[in-house]
């Protein structure tokens, strides 16, 4: 049980990959045609200009400050982190299960 719950968990994250590599592409284009840059573009400042329901739906749901500390960071460096960082936890969970 526990075991198919790992392998479940391993897919999520590499199936995960695309819609990473797709708010990447989204951040990128952002950075581009805004007077934003790579470094001045917070994952805050994204979400507040692009995604503003799902900004709202997350602070009533999670801490408030913890939200904070964690979208004060560049968002094209935190997708990165978060892109590579899932797949590669997908595919070592899904070694070691398999």
């Amino acid at each position: 049980m526990i075991r198919q719950l790992g392998i479940g968990f391993a897919y999520l994250c590499i199936y995960t990959t695309p819609f990473q590599i797709f708010f990447f592409i989204w951040i990128l284009i952002t950075v581009f045609q805004t007077d934003y840059g790579i470094l001045t573009l917070s994952t805050k400042t994204f979400l507040l200009d692009k995604l503003q329901f799902f900004h709202d739906w997350i602070y009533s749901w999670f801490w408030n400050d913890w939200l904070n500390f964690w979208y004060q960071f560049p968002a094209l460096i935190m997708v990165t982190i978060k892109a590579v960082f899932n797949t590669w936890l997908g595919f070592w969970i899904l070694k070691k299960l398999k």
